[in-house]
């Protein structure tokens, strides 16, 4: 049953959002977890996805009883890299911010900073690991943009992160 539900995802996930409903509950706390995610990417059978408020990882934060896909929104789906070369992230991230404000915008990969001490990455009950700290890098994992920007603020980076932007499609 998975493997259709992921061909589904891999079918339309280029021209259209793809939402999971879910039956399950959350990991944590056993409470109940049903609703409409967007799926936002997918690890293998498990999907990564965001109800808008947070970003979870199916199997993990939501253990499933029954996952059906739905194809939603015409919506286009873009993978760029941004390179930082000992400069603020900030210009680059906030110009992509502006340039697509109704996007879902989420950064994978990582960057060495130079003042890892004062980057304070909160622990968000139910929710994926979306940005950690290790030694002077700060690791994305489907790290919203405002977050990232949050993160990031006056530091200087190194590296290059993978920018995933989901934009639905506006007749001009």
């Amino acid at each position: 049953m998975r493997d259709g539900i992921v061909q589904v995802y891999n079918q339309n996930a280029a021209t259209n959002k793809v939402y999971a409903q879910i039956k399950g509950y959350w990991a944590s706390d056993r409470t109940n977890a049903d609703g409409k995610y967007l799926i936002i990417g997918n690890e293998g059978k498990e999907f990564i996805v965001t109800d808008g408020q947070g970003v979870y990882k199916t199997g993990q934060q939501i253990i499933t009883s029954k996952v059906t896909t739905e194809v939603g929104e015409t919506a286009t789906t873009e993978i760029r890299n941004l390179t930082f070369n000992d400069e603020s992230p900030i210009a680059q991230l906030e110009e992509l911010q502006n340039s697509y404000p109704d996007a879902d915008i989420y950064l994978n990969g990582e960057l060495v900073i130079d003042f890892p001490e004062d980057v304070n990455i909160p622990i968000e009950s139910k929710q994926m690991v979306t940005a950690s700290l290790v030694g002077s890098r700060v690791k994305f994992n489907y790290c919203g943009l405002d977050r990232a920007i949050a993160l990031l603020r006056e530091q200087y980076a190194v590296g290059t992160v993978e920018i995933k932007l989901i934009k639905i499609e506006t007749l001009e």
